[in-house]
């Protein structure tokens, strides 16, 4: 019975036949409706060191194309894929369909009880990462693709190859007698 499970199983998409893109929203907004403030105390980000800066309808384009049909990757996914989300809204564009992966949800699934939190400065720290998130979108995606590898391999280690698996195991609920 269990190669039979294991040969259905196996219909999925393995996690190194995958291609992952991972990204990184930095605003001067704390949500896609809004702009508090507390979101420059955050980043250190101002509407002044965006304001003569490409806007987000001269990258859509570009971003869709690179993105491709690649599976996304974020911390915090929510927030990221909430603002590209919007910003298609407002262009008139559909919103993106793409698999995603939350680094941020598998922390927690995974190494919550590791760390004192699951920010990504923290996660970076602790674990030691090469890269550390400083609220830049480039350093921040370093950090974000270091911890997914982390991330890939501690559940890996306990039997999870197939990204659907992954997607999924944040969500999945402990066996009774595990804890």
């Amino acid at each position: 019975m269990a190669l039979a499970d294991e040969e259905e199983r196996a219909t999925g998409t393995p996690l190194s036949d995958v291609i992952f893109c991972v990204l990184d929203i930095e605003t001067a907004g704390g949500s896609p409706n809004g702009a508090p403030s507390f979101i420059v105390i955050l980043t250190g980000i101002s509407d002044s060191m965006v304001r003569n800066q490409p806007t987000i309808r001269e990258h859509i384009a570009p971003l869709l194309e690179f993105i491709g049909d690649s599976v996304l990757v974020a911390h915090n996914a929510r927030f990221d894929i909430g603002f590209i989300n919007a910003a298609l809204d407002r262009f008139d564009m559909p919103p993106l369909s793409h698999k995603v992966v939350d680094t941020l949800q598998l922390a927690r699934r995974l190494i919550r009880s590791e760390v004192p939190n699951c920010k990504l400065s923290t996660l970076a720290s602790y674990l030691n990462l090469n890269h550390q998130p400083i609220h830049r979108a480039l350093d921040d995606v370093l950090a974000t693709g270091d911890l997914l590898h982390y991330l890939i391999e501690r559940a890996s280690s306990l039997g999870t190859h197939y990204l659907d698996d992954l997607i999924a195991l944040p969500q999945m609920s402990s066996h009774p007698q595990s804890g």
